[in-house]
């Protein structure tokens, strides 16, 4: 049932029930916060959500699905809202759940590398706790800065370093998990070796808080890569671009591989912040991290490029 038309009978008094079910404040329903919280970077829909709630406790998730269900609600989950696949936007009179502030790294454990995060942690904060302990979160994307936790495990984020590290998926050593009802699940509690049944970790992996809502994550962390040198290389067209890949990846363990188009830099240097990386024009360009040969073969030609890009430790061929 469309949420609009059943908070349209009783609007006030729906809103001031789900009120008190949270802190004071944590319940908004001005025109700039339900456009700013009803969407992602989605730009094909328009947002109408009819509330904005901050649970601060799994408790409080679970009374707002139990108050849901009861007045047949319909919920969105809300992170940093950086996706570009709808899975945050509100467009049908739903109440949005930000989890912004559920946004505490509850442990770190050293031995078995792991912290326990609840879903409104930025991707980058873990990162930084990580490091802080020696230790590396490599999930990675332009939006680290300010996606969460909760959004990158229910989109099953992958991010710039995929082809070495993998998706989130890959990096949840368990969940706790409010499901549609209202109740609460602790899935795999973070155990790396696990033959009792049925994984629901990976149900919920992706879902899009279509089967609950991620009230805790059990995030791993691994060892830091060293002595990572970034590299540029241009190519004449883009069949090339497989064949660069297939060549470098039996020579070195990638980190990143990525490809943008001769019209792609156009648009970079066309702001002039940056000079062009080669001095002759080609089709494609390929740019990773990885470990540099430990010695150099006779078809080895890297040399560092002559442009400003070698000061951040680019190469060129």
């Amino acid at each position: 049932m469309n949420c609009s038309r059943v908070l349209s009978m009783t609007h006030p008094a729906l809103i001031d029930e789900l009120k008190t079910l949270v802190e004071p404040g944590k319940v908004l329903t001005d025109a700039d916060s339900l456009e700013a919280y009803g969407k992602d970077w989605t730009k094909h829909f328009a947002p109408a959500p009819c509330a904005i709630v901050f649970p601060k406790t799994t408790e409080q998730v679970q009374a707002i699905v139990r108050w849901a269900n009861a007045h047949k609600v319909a919920l969105v989950p809300s992170g940093g809202r950086t996706g570009l696949s709808a899975a945050a936007v509100a467009a049908n009179g739903e109440v949005v759940v930000s989890f912004d502030y559920m946004n505490q790294i509850l442990d770190v454990n050293l031995t078995d590398r792991t912290a326990v995060c609840q879903p409104g942690v930025v991707t980058q904060q873990l990162q930084n706790v990580a490091a802080e302990n020696g230790l590396y979160y490599p999930v990675d994307f332009a939006s680290s800065g300010s996606s969460q936790i909760g959004g990158n495990i229910g989109t099953n984020a992958g991010g710039i370093k995929v082809i070495r590290y993998g998706m989130t998926r890959n990096w949840v050593a368990g969940m706790k998990v409010v499901t549609g009802k209202g109740d609460v699940l602790e899935l795999n509690r973070d155990l790396i070796k696990n033959a009792t049944g049925y994984d629901m970790r990976q149900l919920f992996i992706g879902a899009e808080g279509t089967l609950g809502f991620v009230v805790e994550a059990t995030m791993r962390l691994d060892r830091a890569p060293k002595n990572l040198t970034a590299m540029v290389l241009g190519t004449t067209d883009f069949d090339s671009i497989m064949p660069v890949l297939h060549a470098f990846q039996s020579k070195l363990d990638l980190t990143a591989f990525e490809f943008f188009s001769d019209k792609a830099l156009a648009k970079v240097l066309g702001r002039g912040d940056v000079p062009a990386p080669f001095d002759t024009e080609c089709r494609s360009m390929h740019c990773w991290n990885s470990k540099p040969p430990l010695k150099k073969s006779p078809t080895t030609r890297w040399k560092p490029s002559s442009t400003a890009s070698s000061r951040a430790g680019c190469w060129t061929a």
